[in-house]
C-alpha cells in the first residue's frame, strides 16, 4: 500500500528537512521564531506573528523578508498536503540569522535562512479550535528564567531554560499539569515554560511585568487589548507566589492554546468567573485576527 508523503517542511521555499551544520541557528541558536495556530484556510494573528517577527529580526539584526514570503511558503503546504476545512495544525516558522564562519562574528555576507514547518495538532489540545475552556493544574518549576533586559520580550532560538522547566514534571494518571511556573533570580514570576500568565483578584487582573525577562506572548497582548476594550482594570506589575496563593483566578496564555483556566498551584485553588468572560470574549473576536487563504 502505498501512501502520500507528508510535506513538513520548507527551507528558502525548497522542500527539505536538512539544515547546513554551519547555520548559525543550530551552532548559536542565532535566530527568532514564531508558533501559528491553523485550521483550514484560517491563520490566526498572522499580522500579530509577523509584526513581532519583524520586530525581533530588526532588534537582532537579522534581515526579514516580506510577509508575503511567509504566506507563499505556508500556502504552498498547505496545498501540497491537501488540507481540508477541519485540519489543524501548527506553522512554525524559523528565521535564522545563516550560515557563517565558526566564531560568534557576523560576515557582512551572511545571509538570513527562513524555516516554514507544518505540524498536525488536535483540536482538544486548543481552548481556542475546541471552543471549550480547558483547565488544571501549574507546576512551579525550579529552573529560573534569565535576566536580560535586552533580549526580554523576544523569541529568540535560545530556549534551553523552557527546555529544562519542561521537562522538570512528568504527567501521569494522577496529576497532568497544564504548564509549569518560571521565575528570575530576583523570585518574581515571569511566565509558563510555554505560556504567558495573568492572575485576577477582585475583579482586577495582573500579569507579570517582562522588561527583564520572559517572551511577550501574541496571545497575551490579544487578551490585554480584550481587557482595555472592556474597560476591565489591568496591571502589568512584578509578581510573587506567595501574591498568587493570594489570587482569586489565575489563567495562562498562548497562541496555540488560547486560553487554558488554572485550577490549582501549590495547595491553593482557584475560580474562572473573569476568566471565563474573557475567553468568551476571545472566541467572539477570534476572526477578526485571522488571514485566509
Amino acid at each position: 500500500m502505498s501512501h502520500k508523503k507528508f510535506v513538513s517542511s520548507l527551507i528558502n521555499g525548497i522542500e527539505t528537512d536538512f539544515l547546513n551544520v554551519y547555520d548559525r541557528a543550530v551552532q548559536y541558536g542565532d535566530g527568532v521564531f514564531e508558533t501559528i495556530l491553523c485550521q483550514g484556510n484560517k491563520l490566526y494573528y498572522w499580522p500579530q506573528h509577523f509584526q513581532r517577527l519583524s520586530v525581533s529580526a530588526d532588534k537582532l539584526k537579522i534581515d526579514c523578508p516580506q510577509q508575503q514570503v511567509f504566506l507563499d511558503d505556508i500556502k504552498r503546504l498547505l496545498l501540497t498536503n491537501k488540507t481540508t476545512d477541519n485540519s489543524s495544525f501548527v506553522i512554525k516558522i524559523i528565521l535564522s540569522r545563516g550560515v557563517s564562519e565558526r566564531g560568534y562574528k557576523v560576515d557582512d555576507k551572511t545571509q538570513a535562512n527562513r524555516i516554514v514547518l507544518l505540524s498536525p495538532t488536535p483540536t482538544e489540545y486548543s481552548s481556542l479550535l475546541s471552543e471549550r475552556l480547558l483547565q488544571g493544574a501549574l507546576f512551579i518549576c525550579q529552573q529560573q528564567a534569565s535576566i536580560n533586559e535586552n533580549l526580554a520580550g523576544i523569541k529568540h532560538l535560545n530556549r534551553l531554560e523552557n527546555v529544562m522547566a519542561r521537562n522538570e514534571w512528568q504527567d501521569n494518571d494522577k496529576q497532568s499539569y497544564i504548564d509549569g511556573l518560571m521565575m528570575n533570580a530576583n523570585q518574581h514570576v515571569i511566565e509558563g515554560s510555554m505560556s504567558n500568565l495573568f492572575a485576577v483578584k477582585e475583579d482586577k487582573l495582573y500579569t507579570p511585568q517582562l522588561k527583564q525577562s520572559g517572551i511577550k506572548g501574541v496571545m497575551r497582548d490579544v487578551i490585554i487589548d480584550i481587557t482595555r476594550r472592556n474597560d476591565l482594570s489591568l496591571s502589568i506589575t512584578k509578581l510573587t507566589l506567595d501574591e498568587l496563593y493570594e489570587m482569586d483566578e489565575l489563567f495562562i496564555s498562548n497562541s496555540l492554546i488560547g486560553i487554558k483556566s488554572v485550577t490549582k498551584l501549590a495547595d491553593s485553588h482557584y475560580q474562572q468567573k473573569m476568566t471565563t468572560m474573557i475567553f468568551e470574549q476571545l472566541l467572539k473576536t477570534k476572526d477578526e485576527h485571522v488571514e485566509n487563504f
